[in-house]
């Protein structure tokens, strides 16, 4: 069973991969390299001899082994004298070359491959141990040599060991690239193959498994990636991009402890880093945390307080996380405490900054302080937010069109149609003004003067003629057949506004309309008819001359197939019933009149 001496190799060796970049470092270099038919360089280092042990055996060894890898096809050994020459440049005893010291200077002598390792003599049997070997490319894949006990005068055997040992390395190195290459090209399944085939060589690769981590992510398996994540961070704490990584997929699976815990431990190695903060919070946010990103973001601010791109993350974090919190609460519950206070966060961090920047402030941010001071429930404060902005913006018309928005919430309902025409004045192209205006019109009890404005939403392409009539019989029926006490004379108005545009409305959109509209006039017949003092025959014959049209239209329309296709979806009513009692009214009318006569 091999297992991995790291000495510290893959902390200070991997490369710096913020988006899995590792399958664009030594993997793919290598590649094309072999490709090319240029012989990978391998610096073979003698054995540090340990505890004065003598130095002889992992010379010999060295030099065997260096024949040997230049027998092999597509490797070259370096030179020992190119490696003493360096260590002596950088003062460092050649004999003294561990396997961290050996990577480090891999790179100034251009050696692709290192082999390192030590020795410890006993003396009393004659024989040698060899630990920690291993053949290790600076970066990318590293694979340790199960320790062994050779006699004294077997240094060329050994090296003939390690050769086939060395071959191994290559099959595992070929897996590696392959596992990046494939990663890079986006075939995941190719890429986990050779990852797997790699791992089963050698399980402690974590360079390797951080690439399948990431293949797990693309192909959707998030516990998984999670999993291999842990297992490299295991490997190597200090492994900054397995941290953030998994930060993001515990953020992703909904594990906001564990999320915001990894972030930090990142945060950790890059402590006064705001720029990697601010891109540490926004994947937090991102994954689905905005609150752990607004305390990524303070903490940050509390090192940096005027630093506008972190004031201006931490007003969209706060934002969201609230608006998150408004999405989970009851439908129209008051705000939370908790809310609010996210809320005022985002707003004073707008505000610091758009001190600092002033008219330089983009759009966003602007209208989100406006924004944000509505959902406050600071609707004067958003008004004049908006004033303030239209200042410096009058051009843009997003903002008139939100000031519109603000004064119709107030109750200026002629100011706020002044500033829907100041928004189509802008753009003439801006969507839905004039459904706008009329809709406000409608709701402000003025549906007469609404009907010019919805006709030219509906001539525009703003408005379907369905969507209309339904702003008209919506209000004819919650603020006149469902009013308490119900108003009908004013839902039969507003249905007969609807009535306008009835050439036009669809067989869905006139079912509704029919049958309240039925409902309105029996249910005015029924209260007039009840109220009636039936000894004052004169009143009573008048009455019936007046109810009995009403009747019998209310009759027609409950006798439309539609009517009864939309009845059937009301729970509750039975049409039968309606059209029983308004023919028993309309008989009544009718002998009323008839004996009046």
């Amino acid at each position: 069973m091999r297992s991995r001496l790291r000495n510290g190799i893959t902390s200070r060796g991997l490369l710096a991969m913020a988006a899995i970049a590792v399958a664009g470092g030594p993997f793919l270099a290598s590649s094309a390299e072999a490709q090319a038919g240029e012989p990978l360089t391998v610096m073979v280092t003698n054995l540090r001899p340990l505890e004065d042990a003598d130095k002889d055996f992992g010379r010999d060894l060295a030099k065997e082994l260096r024949d040997l890898i230049r027998a092999t096809p597509g490797y070259e050994p370096l030179d020992e004298k190119v490696v003493r020459d360096a260590a002596r440049q950088y003062d460092i005893e050649y004999d003294e070359l561990d396997c961290v010291l050996s990577l480090q200077m891999a790179g100034l002598v251009g050696a692709r491959v290192v082999f390192c390792g030590n020795s410890t003599e006993n003396r009393d049997d004659r024989t040698f141990t060899l630990t920690g070997i291993q053949f290790a490319e600076p970066g990318g894949t590293s694979f340790t040599i199960d320790d062994r006990i050779w006699d004294r005068d077997m240094a060329e055997e050994a090296a003939q060991a390690i050769a086939q040992e060395f071959n191994i390395f290559l099959e595992l190195q070929r897996a590696a690239i392959f596992c990046g290459d494939y990663f890079e090209s986006g075939d995941w399944d190719a890429s986990e193959q050779n990852c797997l085939r790699a791992l089963e060589m050698n399980p402690d690769d974590a360079l390797v498994r951080f690439v399948y981590a990431n293949v797990l992510k693309e192909k959707g398996q998030t516990e998984a990636a999670y999993a291999e994540t842990q297992r490299v961070m295991e490997l190597d704490p200090l492994h900054e991009q397995a941290l953030q990584l998994a930060g993001f997929l515990a953020a992703t699976l909904g594990h906001d402890e564990e999320s915001l815990e990894h972030y930090k431990q990142f945060l950790v190695l890059n402590p006064g880093n705001v720029p990697v903060r601010i891109r540490i919070a926004y994947d937090l946010a991102s994954a689905g945390n905005p609150e752990g990103a607004v305390l990524l973001a303070e903490e940050g601010l509390a090192m940096e307080a005027d630093n506008v791109d972190l004031l201006l993350q931490h007003g969209n974090f706060a934002m969201a996380a609230a608006q998150n919190r408004v999405a989970d609460a009851e439908p129209n519950a008051p705000l939370s405490m908790e809310t609010a206070q996210l809320y005022q966060k985002a707003l004073g961090s707008y505000e610091t900054a758009y001190a600092e920047l002033g008219i330089e402030m983009e759009s966003d941010y602007l209208r989100r302080m406006i924004v944000v001071n509505n959902e406050l429930g600071q609707l004067q404060e958003a008004i004049s937010m908006a004033r303030q902005v239209l200042e410096t913006h009058d051009e843009e018309a997003q903002f008139w069109s939100l000031y519109a928005d603000l004064l119709n919430e107030d109750g200026q309902v002629d100011e706020a149609l002044v500033a829907l025409d100041e928004t189509a004045t802008r753009d003439p192209a801006f969507q839905n003004v004039r459904g706008r205006q009329g809709h406000w019109l409608v709701n402000a009890g003025r549906a007469d003067e609404a009907l010019p404005y919805l006709e030219q939403a509906i001539e525009t392409g703003e408005r379907s003629a369905d969507d209309v009539s339904r702003i008209f019989f919506a209000d004819a029926v919650n603020n006149g057949i469902n009013a308490d006490p119900p108003d009908l004379p004013y839902a039969l108005r507003l249905i007969g506004i609807a009535r306008t545009i009835e050439a036009e409305l669809s067989e869905p959109a006139l079912a509704p309309i029919d049958f309240w509209e039925g409902y309105a006039l029996y249910q005015g017949a029924d209260v007039a008819y009840k109220a009636l003092d039936t000894s004052n025959r004169q009143a009573a014959v008048a009455l019936a001359h007046r109810l009995l049209p009403d009747l019998r239209r209310a009759a027609n329309l409950f006798g439309l197939p539609r009517v009864a296709d939309y009845a059937a979806t009301i729970s509750g009513v039975q049409l039968q019933v309606f059209r029983d009692a308004t023919q028993q009214y309309i008989e009544i009318q009718e002998r009323t009149i008839q004996r009046g006569s």
